[in-house]
């Protein structure tokens, strides 16, 4: 362990090394406990933090904790309190690090995916960045933006099953091979249904390629039965594989593109996420630098 004066010095070693645990008081000299709490998870967002505080409100803690704290401990404490929260918070740490696991697994993945399919290079890292500022505006809390992230991320991991000669076909597909295409959300899911913590994202992979209407697949689920996430990622993987080279186009002009998530809205895509996609489209694709 490592102990540090005040918030400066912790995120200085926050920045320098990897830890797992930090445990800080609210009231501090130079930077208060709430604010190091926001700014050290800018900086490692699968660290644990355990708050201690005299103000030991309810108030407080609620707000604490949807910053993003591991645990709340008000003050006075006795040793046995404290010792439980540090349990808390390591074993929580332990599980961080077997997901960090799992997502390299997965990162290599992706990785072989878009190595097998050109025409899906950054794809899904372009994806999860819209789909996110997208849940943002929206209105999602912590916990629904990651299993957006996640599901946005690895919506297309199922291709890695489709034979190349079709991911990469020049020109329109066969009815015999866009059936196999369709495969890919239900093929992603599977793949991804063993890892315990992506089970929040998976009707967001299932379910993507869903239509408002009810015309679209796996399932054919029409408005509002469409899981939220998988509303959300429909509007930005359509728009991201529209400004993009394809096998059987070329690429559409930013605008061109807006207007056929216009024209989709109500029929194609939940109208409510198409419009925030449509009003806030500057903001959002400003992180991508599309041009």
């Amino acid at each position: 362990p490592t102990t540090v004066c005040d918030g400066d010095q912790a995120l200085h070693e926050i920045r320098e090394g990897h830890w797992d645990i930090l445990v800080t008081d609210l009231d501090m000299p130079r930077m208060r406990g709430d604010e190091l709490v926001l700014r050290a998870l800018e900086q490692d967002p699968d660290l644990s933090i355990v708050v201690t505080t005299g103000d030991g409100s309810v108030a407080s803690a609620v707000s604490l904790m949807k910053s993003g704290a591991t645990d709340f401990i008000p003050k006075p404490f006795d040793v046995d309190d404290f010792l439980a929260s540090m349990e808390r918070a390591k074993s929580r740490a332990l599980n961080i690090n077997e997901v960090r696991g799992m997502r390299q697994t997965v990162g290599a993945l992706l990785a072989a995916l878009e190595s097998k399919d050109r025409y899906l290079n950054g794809h899904s890292a372009r994806v999860r960045n819209m789909a996110v500022k997208l849940g943002e505006l929206f209105g999602l809390d912590r916990g629904q933006l990651r299993a957006l992230g996640h599901a946005a991320l690895l919506h297309d991991v199922g291709k890695i099953g489709v034979h190349e000669d079709i991911l990469n076909k020049q020109g329109p597909l066969t009815k015999q091979e866009f059936d196999v295409i369709k495969e890919h959300p239900r093929m992603s899911a599977d793949i991804l249904a063993p890892v315990p913590f992506l089970q929040p994202s998976l009707r967001g992979v299932l379910h993507h390629h869903e239509r408002w209407d009810g015309n679209g697949y796996p399932d054919g689920l029409t408005g509002e039965q469409i899981p939220l996430l998988a509303r959300i990622i429909a509007v930005v993987d359509a728009f991201d594989a529209m400004t993009g080279d394809r096998s059987y186009r070329g690429a559409l002009t930013v605008d061109q593109a807006l207007d056929r998530i216009r024209t989709g809205s109500g029929k194609q895509f939940d109208p409510r996420i198409a419009a925030l996609f449509d009003k806030h489209k500057d903001e959002i694709l400003e992180r991508e630098e599309v041009v």
